[in-house]
């Protein structure tokens, strides 16, 4: 038995290993591949998703692995899952892994499309586990599939149950990894990598505290919109007060954030006339130093507060403060 679990743990030592060097497309296989000496399965999915607030008991797939089963399980999977007592189970929160005989499960319950799927993908036997959508992340799972008649034991479930903790960690770092060969000084790094769905699975803070700059309300699960229409069209995102940069690896998105400084937002003209405006000078004074006249002063310090988004001028110097050049 100390055997046993010397070698377990050394399986969730590898496991790590994998994780800082694997890359992103690589990493879901080489998980399967540590697990599957210690639980006998002939197909499986690792995947992520989300649910919705009204549909609690569909499970919206974001991205997954699949391995050893066709690739059209996914979408058929989709069109079924709100039916499945299966995927109920896991968006409810399962507290250890759910072994399920198909045939018995789906027969019994006359479920005729979720038991149609089963034999199509020929997924006998599963056994599911993983941790549910929330509020604050996407859901992550592993299903391990047998296509005959060998259940899986409650051994094989306790395993599977002992590692899945190590997995979810895995996959953070496999994803902070990642950012990190991209740029390994990070030094104030704002970077973040992005599925194809847009979901953020991993992020430095200061990639989300820019993010909270150009859109102070609410979390941010996901890029917004706007980012996603830029990344779309092979373009970068430049909005009021940060920018974004973006480039696919793979199917993924590596996005990279900086705050524009306020003198990159304002014309040259506009900018010395909001720093000196800010300093104390008058219009007449700023004109005659620039060798404007007093109404294009006015008119750049107007242009300088909608930029800015600001109102008066203790708030125009505490902005310009904040980005000086």
């Amino acid at each position: 038995m100390e055997l046993w679990m010397q070698a377990f743990s050394r399986t969730l030592i590898d496991l790590y290993h994998v994780a800082e060097n694997t890359s992103l497309q690589g990493f879901p296989e080489e998980v399967l591949r540590l697990l599957q000496p210690w639980i006998h399965f002939d197909g499986a999915v690792f995947g992520m998703g989300e649910s919705q607030a009204e549909a609690q008991a569909n499970l919206h797939i974001v991205h997954a692995h699949i391995h050893d089963r066709d690739a059209s399980l996914l979408a058929d999977y989709e069109a079924v899952s709100a039916a499945d007592p299966v995927t109920g189970a896991f968006l409810a929160g399962l507290a250890s892994p759910m072994p399920v005989d198909c045939e018995v499960l789906y027969a019994n319950r006359r479920l005729e499309e979720v038991d149609a799927f089963a034999h199509r993908h020929r997924l006998r036997h599963l056994m599911l586990y993983g941790d549910a959508p929330s509020a604050e992340r996407n859901g992550r799972w592993m299903v391990l599939y047998r296509s005959d008649n060998s259940a899986f034991q409650s051994i094989e479930a306790e395993l599977l149950h002992a590692a899945w903790f190590h997995v979810s960690r895995a996959v953070d770092i496999n994803r902070a990894a990642a950012l990190d060969r991209q740029d390994p000084q990070h030094a104030q790094r704002a970077s973040a990598l992005a599925n194809p769905r847009g979901l953020i699975e991993a992020a430095d803070p200061q990639f989300h505290a820019l993010l909270e700059r150009e859109w102070p309300a609410g979390a941010h699960k996901s890029l917004p919109q706007a980012v996603l229409d830029c990344a779309a069209r092979g373009q970068s995102y430049r909005g009021r007060r940060i920018e974004v940069t973006m480039r696919r690896q793979d199917a993924w998105l590596v996005c990279v954030a900086r705050a524009i400084e306020q003198h990159g937002i304002l014309t040259p003209g506009e900018y010395a006339a909001a720093r000196r405006f800010a300093a104390g000078m008058s219009n007449k004074e700023i004109a005659r130093e620039l060798g404007v006249s007093p109404h294009t002063v006015r008119s750049q310090l107007s242009n300088a507060y909608a930029k800015l988004d600001v109102h008066d001028k203790a708030a125009l110097a505490q902005r310009l403060m904040n980005q000086a050049p």
